[in-house]
């Protein structure tokens, strides 16, 4: 249920409450009055009744009231009507109270009445009856008045409820509209909000929060393109002389020593074009040459070359349209990964259907690695053998300027798939035989 229904519901029984209360409050005090009065009426009529009934008629014989029912010793007289409803419990209380006035209404049935009774010493006890069937007529259209005046209030609670509740949400969405616009890169949205309330002030916070998470990511913008071109022109300044370094290697002999030199000059000029390499996808610099080739004979050919013992399984052929340098870099740099860190059997699975190579060994996985595996210089352990940590890094991004993506995942070992964009697939044969760079 959203919020302005239940802030619309809210305000709507609240306005019922209230009209409920104050209609149940007029009622029982309309009720009260009209009792009091019947009572008052009531107490007025046998006051005269009383009057009449002490005189004596010559004779000796006593005067009965009209309207009145009287009790004495030698029988019982008068109106029969106040007889046939008189309340047994007020005949109690009057003949153990002589000389008091009491009342006692009687609402059920259908002559509602209250009837008025006193004992008078040496007379009997005399009883009167006020009807008040007009007035139990007159509550009842009272009571179905307050309860149509307790509905339409509850309507007119309801629509404001809808109106404040609207408010409100426009607010609401706002506030949470620029949150949304936020989380997606828009760091100049603002709300601007005008007012003192709450949501004025969630508003305003929102507003401080968005500048001060724009100057943060700025800064670390910053700081990351300060990082990124420092290592570029790191790279690139020892590019020269690592490649004279290398040279100048090569011309040494076969000592184990002048071996040792060159191996890790080898490594120096590997790691800094690796660096390079990064920088540009990084950079976004790197774009594809697409062209048509065979991908099965790549991949056999980067594994003859890399992983003899790999076992490759597909399809006899499978053309494709991509750019197959940058393909047989990512594949190489999987199958290098799963060498160095991993353990037999290995095996490279082509997916013709889901246009996918996937390398696979039968070693530990990445484990608790498996989350940063492909960042830049990560490295799950440095007693796992050789390495820079940037292979996989690079395999990722040169997957990105293909048009596809790397998913890295753990299945009985690492589990590294590279996929290829359904815009890569090619129905008709390759024709000439056309496999990676040599």
């Amino acid at each position: 249920m959203s919020l302005r229904v239940r802030l619309a519901l809210a305000i709507a029984v609240i306005s019922a409450l209230v009209a409920g209360g104050i209609s149940i409050a007029v009622y029982q005090r309309s009720q009260t009055e009209r009792l009091d009065r019947a009572r008052d009426t009531a107490a007025r009529q046998l006051r005269t009744a009383a009057s009449i009934a002490r005189l004596t008629l010559p004779g000796g014989a006593t005067v009965t009231p009209s309207g009145a029912y009287v009790i004495r010793a030698d029988g019982a007289r008068g109106d029969a009507a106040i007889a046939a409803g008189l309340p047994v419990a007020l005949t109690v209380r009057v003949d153990a109270s002589p000389g008091r006035i009491l009342t006692d209404p009687v609402l059920d049935g259908a002559s509602p009445a209250v009837y008025a009774g006193t004992l008078l010493p040496g007379t009997g006890s005399i009883y009167v009856r006020q009807s008040i069937l007009e007035d139990r007529d007159e509550l009842e259209a009272l009571r179905d008045a307050l309860i149509r005046i307790t509905a339409i209030a509850a309507v007119i609670g309801a629509l404001l409820g809808v109106l404040v509740a609207s408010a409100m949400s426009v607010r609401i969405r706002r506030s949470a509209q620029l949150a949304k616009r936020l989380a997606d890169g828009d760091l100049d949205a603002r709300l601007n909000p005008r007012g003192t309330d709450e949501i004025a002030a969630l508003g305003r916070a929102l507003d401080e929060m968005a500048d001060s998470l724009g100057n943060t990511i700025r800064e670390l913008d910053e700081a990351a393109e300060r990082e990124r071109r420092f290592s570029a022109d790191v790279a690139h300044e020892l590019r020269t002389p690592i490649t004279g370094l290398v040279a100048a290697s090569s011309l040494l002999d076969d000592s184990p020593d002048a071996v040792m030199v060159k191996e890790r000059a080898r490594a120096l000029a590997s790691l800094v074009e690796d660096l390079l390499e990064v920088m540009r996808l990084d950079a976004g610099a790197e774009t594809a040459l697409s062209q048509r080739f065979d991908l099965m004979r790549l991949v056999n050919d980067v594994v003859r070359g890399r992983l003899p013992e790999a076992g490759v399984s597909g399809p006899l052929e499978l053309p494709v349209q991509s750019d197959p340098r940058r393909l047989e870099r990512v594949l190489v740099n999987l199958i290098e990964n799963a060498r160095r860190h991993g353990r037999a059997p290995f095996t490279v699975e082509v997916d013709d259907a889901a246009l996918t190579v996937t390398v696979r060994d039968g070693g530990d996985g990445f484990g608790p690695f498996l989350d940063r595996a492909a960042d830049r210089f990560a490295m799950a352990s440095r007693a796992r053998g050789g390495g820079t940590g940037l292979g996989l890094a690079i395999a990722e991004g040169q997957a990105r300027v293909l048009g596809g993506d790397l998913v890295l995942r753990d299945d009985g070992g690492a589990v590294a798939t590279v996929r290829l964009p359904p815009a890569a697939r090619v129905h008709e044969p390759v024709g000439v035989p056309a496999g990676g760079p040599a």
